[in-house]
């Protein structure tokens, strides 16, 4: 269509690609004019590829995405390596066919030349004497005749082969030296090596120092002997920083010492041991570190303090040939007695002094006063033992016993104390009752007792199966006032059994099939009957039943009021169910009504009784004639006048006690 100008509306042309150029099938090949414009795709033709092209050994490729017509590819090397070729290729149209104008390069090992040889040494570390970028040789010295400086090695050992253009190749640094390198022996005033002594220093030999305690260094700690047979860097200089230990002064202690080391300015404080001064009243004083690093003059020392001489009025020296006039020193001890007569405020009698740090005696140097006394203490029934002296001074002590037949009331040990007499109290011997009498087949409750207060009471009980006879209790007593006694015969241990108690029209209780001595039953009649006779009864030592069995009679029957002063007449002997009786009683010329209702049971509710008043005067009877026992009292009644017995003597024995004081 070359030849036509103008083309006409809907007008369609066709598309031939070029050399080195492709029909994109994707679209159509025409254009259409509409419009006055053409209408189609403008990527009708595509460019031709060249094929991959492959990647050199040691190497890679930089290139775009696709290898088309006009594209270039560029080849890089991997370090150490140089490119043989053309860097850049492109892709052309030759012959016309698309293809690469260039053949493609490769990559090889960056050579360098042999590393230089050196005097007294060699390199190790190749085979075939081929030497490419990343090789590595390392040099050593010539080993020298027993006896001869050996040859050190200065510089780096390695080398190793490399390059600053990526063309061509050279070694990393110069070739070392083998040389014979020697330091002098490290020695520093005033300071110690610390590493390893060794007889010759040669080349990178490395030393450390330490100054001496009070020094202190100025330089480094380490230093290496250098190629040039010197030490860097150079040896350090230990310089005096503290004065030398204070010096130790006889009795006498150093105070804020901290640490060992005593720099310029540092004081330090002494102070006399305990009981040492250096001067009356002193015993501290202070020294200082001068800028020359000794210390300030010490010249003081601590001597002993000094007491004055403990003379008594009235007193001496327990040991004469130690007196030592003025002459008493600290930790000086001195025992002082008073003269005959004489004994200290505290009745002590001797006293120890001691020479103290303060320059006085402790305690205090005693003053020895005319001697107070006791006096003598008088036991009746005992006596006071103390090694038959008749002077009782304070703080003697005596031990007071008893004769045969009392105890001892009291502390056995009693001690004089000044302006108090005797402390405790004096003691006092108290009768006493023998060992209860045995029974046998039984024991009594105190049988590890060997004496008995008057008012003790012993219990006894019997062997399993036996019955006890008699008063089980029995005290300790007295009937003349002056001698002390059992309250009554033992008891007995016996075999007894009574029969079973049977009432027509009645019953006991409580039911038992056995009845032993002193077992107690009590009696009740059917309903209609009354009881004739005492409604209990127990089993006596002779296996009967006392007082006699009662018998049931029908009805009921004169109810009786106990005690000694009787119920007073009234009319009738037999009384029916709910009948109300009225009684009274009799008692010094005065009369008092009461009332009782018979019961079902046969029983008086309430049971009637006339009960004794207390009678005035008993203690005052006991007190005069001591016949109380012989008046038939109750077991309890007499228990207590035993207790008023007991205070009344104890009364008596006080005021006799009383009496003696005052006499004395």
């Amino acid at each position: 269509y070359q030849h036509i100008a103008d083309f006409s509306e809907d007008s369609e042309v066709e598309y031939v690609c070029r050399p080195g150029y492709m029909r994109n099938i994707r679209v159509k090949s025409t254009l259409i004019c509409k419009n006055n414009r053409w209408r189609g795709a403008d990527d009708i033709c595509v460019p031709r590829l060249c094929r991959y092209p492959r990647e050199p050994a040691n190497g890679r490729i930089l290139l775009g995405e696709k290898f088309t017509l006009g594209s270039t590819a560029t080849f890089v090397c991997d370090p150490g390596h140089r490119l043989v070729g053309s860097s850049n290729i492109q892709c052309v149209l030759k012959n016309g066919v698309v293809t690469w104008d260039k053949e493609i390069p490769f990559c090889e090992p960056i050579p360098c030349p042999p590393p230089p040889d050196i005097a007294n040494g060699a390199y190790s570390g190749t085979i075939r004497g081929e030497f490419s970028y990343g090789a590595t040789v390392t040099y050593h010295c010539d080993t020298v005749r027993r006896g001869e400086m050996p040859f050190s090695l200065i510089g780096d050992a390695s080398i190793h082969c490399t390059t600053t253009d990526d063309l061509n190749g050279v070694w990393s640094k110069p070739a070392p030296e083998c040389k014979v390198v020697r330091c002098e022996r490290p020695n520093i005033d005033n300071g110690i090596l610390l590493s390893s002594y060794r007889p010759q220093y040669t080349y990178k030999d490395t030393v450390m120092f330490d100054c001496n305690l009070r020094y202190t260094m100025n330089g480094s700690a380490t230093s290496t002997c250098t190629e040039n047979s010197i030490w860097e860097p150079p040896l350090p200089v230990c310089q005096q920083s503290s004065c030398d230990d204070p010096p130790d002064i006889a009795n006498a202690a150093k105070r804020h010492i901290i640490g060992s080391l005593f720099p310029v300015k540092t004081v330090i404080t002494y102070e006399c041991n305990a009981g040492h001064e250096y001067s009356p009243g002193e015993n501290t004083w202070h020294i200082e570190c001068l800028p020359d690093f000794t210390w300030t003059e010490v010249s003081h020392s601590c001597e002993r303090v000094r007491c004055p001489a403990p003379d008594v009025q009235y007193g001496k020296h327990r040991h004469a040939w130690r007196y030592k006039e003025n002459n008493y020193e600290y930790g000086d001890s001195v025992r002082i007695t008073c003269n005959d007569g004489y004994a200290f405020r505290d009745h002590s009698n001797e006293v120890v002094l001691q020479c103290t740090t303060s320059g006085a005696w402790d305690p205090e140097v005693p003053e020895c006063v005319p001697e107070l006394r006791c006096p003598e203490p008088v036991i009746d029934h005992g006596r006071a033992e103390y090694k038959s002296r008749e002077i009782y001074t304070p703080r003697t002590q005596v031990t007071v016993t008893c004769d045969s037949g009392y105890v001892l009331i009291g502390e056995a040990s009693i001690e004089c104390q000044a302006g108090e007499g005797w402390t405790p109290q004096l003691p006092f011997c108290e009768k006493v009752c023998g060992p209860p009498p045995k029974i046998q087949s039984g024991q009594h409750s105190d049988l590890r007792k060997e004496h008995f207060l008057y008012g003790s009471k012993v219990t006894y009980s019997c062997a399993e199966g036996l019955s006890l006879v008699g008063e089980a209790s029995i005290y300790c007593t007295s009937i003349d006032g002056e001698n002390l006694t059992w309250s009554g015969p033992a008891p007995e241990c016996k075999v007894v059994r009574c029969p079973k108690p049977v009432i027509a029209h009645g019953g006991m209780t409580p039911p038992r099939h056995t009845f032993p001595y002193g077992e107690v039953v009590l009696f009740s009649c059917d309903k209609g009957y009354m009881l004739h006779g005492s409604n209990k009864s127990h089993c006596g030592d002779d296996s009967a039943w006392h007082p006699p069995l009662p018998t049931c009679q029908p009805g009921g029957s004169k109810p009786g009021a106990g005690g000694p002063s009787w119920l007073e007449q009234v009319q009738g002997t037999q009384y029916e169910v709910n009948e109300t009786l009225a009684f009274s009683c009799r008692s010094a010329g005065s009369k008092s009504i009461l009332s009782t209702t018979c019961s079902a049971d046969g029983k008086w509710v309430p049971s009637p009784k006339c009960e004794t008043p207390i009678q005035k005067g008993i203690c005052e009877e006991f007190l005069q004639t001591n016949r109380v026992l012989q008046c038939g009292a109750s077991l309890e009644r007499v228990k207590t006048v035993l207790e008023i017995r007991k205070l009344y003597l104890e009364i008596q024995k006080l005021e006799k006690e009383l009496n003696l004081k005052a006499n004395s």
